[in-house]
């Protein structure tokens, strides 16, 4: 039995996939950045770096939860 085979949503795949895996790895990374960093920063008692840093992370943090949400919300919908 043969099937056919839908060229546009395979290749929407070949480019949607590498950047969402991209946006989610440099996303979550931004937040242990930012984490780790504003940790070091207030440790050391330099309270606007440490906000700074803390901003990174707050703002990889929304990133990384907005794109797993999109995910999610793409995968189960009815195409």
């Amino acid at each position: 039995m043969i099937g056919t085979v839908d060229s546009a949503a395979l290749l929407e795949l070949v480019w949607a996939a590498p950047l969402a895996a991209l946006v989610v790895t440099i996303s979550w990374g931004m937040v242990v950045y930012g984490t780790a960093r504003a940790g070091e920063a207030r440790r050391g008692g330099r309270t606007g770096a440490a906000a700074l840093h803390f901003g990174v992370a707050a703002i990889g943090g929304a990133i990384f939860t907005t794109a797993i949400v999109f995910g999610l919300i793409v995968m189960t919908s009815k195409g």
